[in-house]
């Protein structure tokens, strides 16, 4: 492995594309014999993001056919630095640097969970002032090795929702008397949040290992309201910290069997204001076993079982101020966790290379976390089941012919059941005595079967010697599935012109990639999704459409 102390280069690239979408990335670094090293990273993103999108009677009025209209206000852009200076490959350390990440971010909201809510003025914009350190020794003293990384941003995001006017999705504007396309606000948010992640492992043998890792994470948002400090008090500070420490040991004897033991501790504390009565502390246990055996060389099978817990991340409580509704009652997810599979590689000939692997999962999963739409469909909010069990498997194959040409596909399958039997009345927190609706229905909003597949071809010394060209296509397929409830309806569209399923999605990209001298200067051309069919998030909101885009990169590397 190359030591940070030799590469001094400089890496920059420009990419321009459909919807007027401009890209810019810088990285360069230089390193002096002594060990001094300066590192730096900048880049920017732009894009109209102007795609027209397939919307039906009750978006545009018009009866009985479906209208591609012209997204207009969802403009992004930001742009962001990051320098490091430090040390590289002393006596105590291979690396410790100081850094800091500077940068700026503007985001206008064109819609709401659903295309029903749209926005003509709506926006957000922000700043990132985050300080970094990070510190990597190996062998601190013989077999341990240290890895620790710490930040925590400063900035700030504001939400401008001032506009005395609706806006429909031909983009005209109808005035009104009062504030706001949604709730009506300028507030100044200081979402800060820190993470310090520690790892410390230690090799006791040629067998044996053992590592230690701590992961302490924080969230604190405090609110600033612009147009009436005065409703301030009515949007208390939030705040979280979660600490995850983690103890796993592993034997593993080489091309012959391994097997890891694990463990989770994590502690939450989540606080709304500054009273007792709105915090809350967590503690979870979790635990696990992985085995892996050899048949031979090239023939492995591999199990494990986990006992798993996943706790609400911060914008799942408190919401993320677009898109996402708060759910300060939400609780941690506890699953079981069963996996198995196989990997498999071989070759004919010794030029046709050959990698198979399959997985099988089964989970079963109290209080599942997942999200739903809110009573209006302008939000998602984040929700428990009381009970979610999956049946899943996926399957990968890849295949190689020499070192020119290469070929793969992945396909998956999962089905996730509700196993809530009982519904809790909102009104009284009791459960009803009537079996739901909706027990043993499929998840919505979750895809059960898709897959993608890719070939390249690389071709070496093309116009001149060190120059090579790569061509590659990728297919991604998404099977339909259930918008909402299975139960509450059917797949064909109801008389208010709603799909209760998210359609088939199938798309085709291709790339070019042309580089010269030995990879100094490189061009490529990329096509996607060149049906120009239509593509969905899981809640149906569309995605861009056909898009083209160029990218120029010059890459030097000087090695001391």
């Amino acid at each position: 492995m190359t030591s940070d102390r030799q590469k001094n280069y400089l890496d920059a690239s420009y990419s321009y594309g459909s919807f007027n979408t401009h890209r810019t990335v810088i990285n360069t670094a230089a390193t002096t014999k002594s060990g001094l090293t300066v590192q730096l990273s900048t880049f920017q993103n732009y894009s109209d993001n102007d795609y027209k999108m397939k919307l039906g009677t009750r978006n545009t009025g018009v009866i009985g056919k479906d209208v591609w209209l012209k997204r207009f206000n969802d403009t992004y852009h930001n742009e962001t630095v990051i320098a490091n200076v430090g040390l590289v490959d002393k006596s105590f350390a291979d690396k410790l640097l100081l850094g800091i990440t500077l940068g700026q971010n503007y985001k206008e909201i064109q819609t709401g969970a659903r295309p029903e809510a749209k926005f003509g003025q709506l926006h957000r914009r922000g700043n990132i002032i985050m300080p970094t350190l990070k510190y990597k020794k190996t062998d601190l003293i013989k077999g341990l090795d240290v890895t620790i990384n710490a930040n925590y941003n400063l900035g700030y995001e504001k939400t401008i929702d001032t506009a005395k006017a609706t806006y429909d999705w031909y983009g005209v504007r109808t005035p009104k008397a009062t504030i706001g396309e949604r709730e009506g606000q300028l507030s100044k948010f200081k979402n800060n949040n820190g993470l310090a992640t520690t790892m410390v492992s230690y090799k006791i043998s040629d067998h044996q290992s053992v590592a230690l890792n701590n992961v302490f994470s924080t969230f604190d948002r405090k609110t600033n309201n612009l147009l009436n400090p005065a409703n301030d008090v009515n949007d208390p500070p939030k705040k979280t910290n979660k600490n995850i420490l983690g103890l796993g040991y592993s034997y593993d004897v080489h091309d012959r069997w391994s097997a890891n033991f694990f463990g989770k501790y994590i502690t939450q504390n989540n606080v709304i204001g500054k009273s007792a009565n709105a915090e809350a502390t967590i503690n979870k246990l979790g635990y696990g076993l992985a085995l892996a055996y050899y048949f031979t060389p090239n023939l492995q099978i591999k199990s494990s079982y986990e006992l798993t817990n996943r706790m609400p991340e911060a914008n799942e409580i408190f919401g993320d101020l677009e898109n996402q509704e708060a759910n300060p009652a939400l609780k941690p997810e506890r699953s079981d966790n069963m996996n198995l599979g196989i990997i498999y590689g071989f070759n004919l000939n010794k030029v046709h290379n050959f990698s198979i692997s399959a997985n099988g999962v089964y989970r079963y999963s109290a209080d599942f976390i997942y999200n739903r739409l809110n009573n209006n469909q302008t939000k998602t909010v984040a929700d428990n089941r009381e009970g979610v069990n999956t049946w899943g498997g996926d399957a990968d194959i890849r295949y190689s012919y020499k070192n020119w040409l290469s070929a793969g596909t992945t396909v998956t399958y999962q089905l996730l059941r509700n196993q809530e039997k009982y519904a809790t009345d909102p009104q009284t927190g009791k459960k009803f005595t009537k079996v739901s609706d909706v027990y043993l229905d499929q998840m919505p909003n979750i895809p059960y079967l898709f897959g993608n597949a890719d070939v390249s071809v690389s071709l070496k010394n093309v116009g001149a010697k060190g120059n090579n060209l790569t061509i590659g296509y990728n297919l991604l397929y998404v099977h339909s599935f259930w918008l909402y409830w299975p139960s509450y309806g059917n797949s064909s569209s109801t008389t208010s012109g709603d799909k209760y399923v998210v359609p088939e999605q199938l798309a085709h990209d291709l790339n070019f990639v042309y580089s010269m001298k030995n990879g100094r200067y490189n061009v490529s051309l990329e096509a996607r999704n060149i049906t120009d069919k239509p593509l969905f998030d899981n809640f149906s909101l569309q995605k861009p459409g056909r898009g083209f885009y160029m990218n120029l990169r010059y890459f030097i590397n000087k090695t001391q």
